[in-house]
């Protein structure tokens, strides 16, 4: 990409609920916070900064495909899951986890499951 100044792509958890991220491209940084509104509800804000106030038409294109593309995606498939997960056919752990870590497996899920679990206990 011409005048791109980050070249890889990089995402780092903060504990518990907040995801920075960054893209290839000119400077650019992500903010996502995943906060809780219920118990079978989540509010997901997304803030985008950027190298410079006018986007590229490159940059405008990777905000609309997070936007109306991969978020849309993954609210569905994560709405499907919840409606399964509520029927009598669910009687399954809430994950898939293989102590082995396979890559078939939601070993990172599972551990922060854990975090979690420890962090209500104290």
């Amino acid at each position: 990409m011409s005048g791109a100044t980050v070249n890889q792509h990089a995402v780092w958890w903060l504990w518990p609920n907040t995801r920075l991220l960054r893209y290839p491209g000119r400077a650019n940084f992500m903010v996502l916070q995943i906060l809780p509104d219920g118990p079978e509800r989540t509010v997901e804000t997304w803030d985008f900064y950027f190298e410079t106030k006018e986007l590229t038409a490159v940059e405008l294109d990777g905000v609309r495909y997070i936007d109306e593309m991969l978020q849309q995606q993954d609210i569905s498939i994560v709405e499907s899951v919840q409606r399964g997960m509520r029927t009598p056919a669910f009687d399954q752990g809430r994950i898939g986890y293989d102590p082995a870590g396979s890559g078939l497996s939601e070993h990172r899920a599972h551990h922060f499951h854990g975090l979690l679990l420890d962090a209500y206990r104290a």
